[in-house]
């Protein structure tokens, strides 16, 4: 979609805000774009306007009347200027702009210096984000540039109790100065970035908005288990589209040696399930089973870690009893659990099933609030707790694009009583119960409470129908789901059809995979048996051959006949052979070649053909010293021996394929065969033995090693 250029293409305090959640929203803004009215969206905005009048009416209470200014400020009034404080203040320098909640003016001590200007930001949250800092760090940029002043500290006075946090803007200087050219960049652009789903989103005006182009174009952001990153690969690859992705998924085995395997998260799968419209189980998705059901769900409000609302859904024997649990304000948070576990813990054998991590955090953090006599109540409920979410996350993959509550339950058929209503809605209607006590909002929530609660005993039920049809609590949900197990997937094909002709979809695909056989003949087949990739080839390590330059040469020679001890011998030709190995100096070690050199007679009495010393049929080609320095490598510096060659040849010059360095270690074996069996008859004449077992992981099965020792 194209626009008008925005004139100036000024980077505002808002637009760099916006682009700190989204870089769509900052383009929008720019070009005055407006979107769909958001409740949690436009809570936010009067919660800020109010924060930022109630604080600096706060700060205006410090100081004088005639020290106090509001509006802009004038660089060339600075040096002469009395103000302690300026509010509402705003500052432009160049391309950049910013409207500052207020500026603090602090003389200092030594005479001569300017006075340090200090911004302050309001923020009405109790907790702080990174993206507020930032914030202020370009207030402190924008007035520095502004008004030639050094700025490199600020203020952010947040929460309900209006708490100060100091911040040296001057180490976010570099990552400001960064964004801001990449929004200069996105401005001077004229058409709209390709729009990417965040967790911005559900509190941003252009959701709808957003989430229609996405859709539209399949986009990858859709799922949201996917970042950046793993987006920026997929796109490397050329996968830019959901259904594109879902192409790509294939069941892997678990490795057999695998001793913990992980539960990995597969977006291929994901991705293949809603292309499918099919619910894929990958594993056994098992939930615990037991008389009685109760399904746990708590509203609190995150950003002061309170709680109010506490629902319980407690089925048992097919009957449903609901309990809900309210605290009017802070201190009644520990009387509302402690009711909650009074009434669980009267259910025998009962499992509690929660989805997602909040309720477990809750009940820990409130179980130092609690009565002593609670306690005990609180660890067997969280004992007998389980995680929904947990069981779904590696294993049941629903055709929707996040795995949260409401969307698997809209997918799964659940009728709320207000199908658009979202988390965000709830944090709003309690601060709005807060305001007025309203008997309706405090309805509005419990029947919010109960719709989740409800949508997760619609979920638990889907998932026992699945994986445990025999279970007592299974129940067959009403509507008929398409389902299918991963296992189910992987078909093998017939060997004789690996050798049938290819079938491709388009004639390009054909063409391009007549290229790619090209490639490979060119690569792996010419390589060997063309003139000039022959002699290219002799220079990797596989055919690479060791320089022997022979440091000493011993030749043995025969006197006499060894059979009728005759002097009459005849020299013919010789039998040389070459041992490699390590000599050790007193300052190093070096490649030691040692060449024997054997000769061949005949005795001109007997006709007898002998050589001048019996030849082995398989002469070592390793010396002793390199022998015992490639097992020294390998077994107590820990190198296998692939690094082992290597090292050998890059220090060396030792060029052998590895094959021949594994004769080593039965080479040193057989040396100390007899040291060892000594040393074992040593030990069992020992009145004491210690031992001790090891398992180790073979390639097919699990093996034992065994250490003996004694005192000695």
């Amino acid at each position: 979609m194209n626009f008008t250029p925005y004139p100036g293409r000024t980077v505002t305090s808002r637009l760099f805000e916006a682009y700190l959640k989204c870089p769509t929203k900052c383009f929008l803004w720019s070009r005055g774009e407006t979107g769909t009215s958001n409740t949690y969206a436009d809570w936010a905005q009067a919660q800020t306007i109010s924060y930022r009048s109630e604080g600096i009416r706060r700060l205006k209470v410090r100081v004088a009347s005639n020290e106090c200014i509001t509006g802009p400020l004038d660089r060339k009034e600075l040096k002469s200027a009395k103000w302690c404080l300026a509010v509402y203040s705003k500052a432009g320098a160049e391309n950049l702009e910013s409207a500052i909640d207020a500026v603090e003016r602090a003389p200092l001590d030594t005479t001569g210096k300017p006075a340090q200007l200090v911004p302050i930001r309001f923020i009405f949250t109790n907790k702080l984000h990174r993206d507020e800092k930032l914030l202020l760090a370009f207030d402190a940029l924008v007035l520095s540039e502004a008004l030639g002043r050094e700025v490199d500290l600020g203020k952010i006075i947040h929460g309900d109790a209006f708490v100060t946090l100091r911040v040296k803007t001057s180490a976010l200087e570099s990552e400001v100065r960064k964004t801001t050219a990449k929004i200069e960049t996105l401005l001077a652009g004229q058409v709209q970035p390709d729009p990417v789903l965040n967790r911005h989103c559900p509190e941003c005006e252009f959701r709808d908005r957003c989430k229609q182009n996405a859709v539209g174009k399949d986009d990858l952001s859709l799922l949201s288990g996917i970042t950046e990153d793993e987006r920026v690969r997929y796109r490397s690859k050329g996968i830019f589209t959901v259904t594109q992705l879902s192409y790509t998924f294939r069941p892997r085995r678990t490795p057999k040696r695998a001793k913990n395997p992980g539960r990995l998260r597969y977006p291929a799968l994901q991705a293949l399930a809603i292309r499918e419209n099919t619910v894929y189980i990958h594993g056994n998705a098992r939930l615990p089973d037991s008389n009685a059901q109760v399904y746990l769900d708590i509203e609190g409000l995150p950003d002061t870690d309170s709680y109010y609302l506490i629902g319980a859904l407690v089925v048992r024997e097919g009957q449903e009893t609901f309990h809900t649990f309210w605290a009017d304000q802070g201190s009644d948070e520990p009387t509302m659990f402690a009711q909650f576990a009074d009434a669980i813990c009267e259910v025998p054998d009962f499992r509690v099933l929660h989805f997602g991590g909040y309720e477990t955090v809750a009940l820990k953090r409130m179980k130092a609030r609690v009565p002593e006599y609670l306690r005990p109540k609180l660890d067997m409920i969280l004992e007998r707790a389980t995680n929904v979410l947990s069981a779904i996350h590696p294993q049941v993959y629903f055709p929707t694009h996040s795995n949260g509550l409401k969307e698997i339950g809209r997918f799964l058929g659940f009728q709320r009583a207000d199908e658009d209503a979202t988390g965000l809605h709830s944090i709003v209607w309690r601060k709005s119960w807060d305001n007025n006590h309203d008997p309706e909002i405090k309805a509005q929530l419990v029947q919010y409470n109960q719709d989740d609660c409800r949508e997760l005993r619609h979920i638990a039920d889907f998932i026992r129908g699945l994986t445990s049809a025999d279970s007592a609590t299974a129940v067959v949900p009403p509507t008929a789901f398409k389902t299918a197990r991963t296992e189910e997937l992987a078909v093998d094909r017939p060997r004789w059809e690996l050798f049938r002709p290819k079938e491709y979809a388009s004639e390009d695909l054909k063409k391009v995979a007549r290229c790619a056989y090209f490639d490979y003949q060119r690569e792996k087949v010419f390589v060997r048996t063309h003139p000039h990739f022959k002699i290219i080839n002799k220079r990797h390590r596989r055919f690479k051959r060791t320089a022997l330059h022979v440091n000493k040469v011993h030749s043995i020679e025969s006197q006499r006949c060894p059979q009728c001890r005759s002097k009459d011998i005849h020299k013919g030709t010789g039998i040389t052979h070459d041992l490699v190995d390590l000599r050790f100096f007193k300052g190093g070690l070096k490649k030691w070649i040692t060449r024997t050199v054997l000769w061949r007679y005949s005795c001109s009495k007997c006709k007898q053909q002998f050589s001048s010393k019996e030849k082995s049929h398989n002469p070592h080609k390793f010396g002793h010293a390199l022998m015992s320095w490639c097992v020294y490598s390998n077994v107590v510096c820990g190198l296998n021996m692939s690094r082992v060659e290597k090292s050998l040849e890059d220090v060396f010059g030792l060029a052998f394929n590895q094959s021949q360095f594994f004769r080593s270690k039965r080479y040193i074996m057989a040396l100390y065969q007899t040291l060892c069996d000594e040393i074992l008859e040593s030990i069992l004449e020992s009145p004491v033995i210690h031992i001790d077992e090891t398992t180790v992981r073979l390639r097919k099965q699990k093996g034992y090693v065994w250490v003996v020792a004694t005192m000695d």
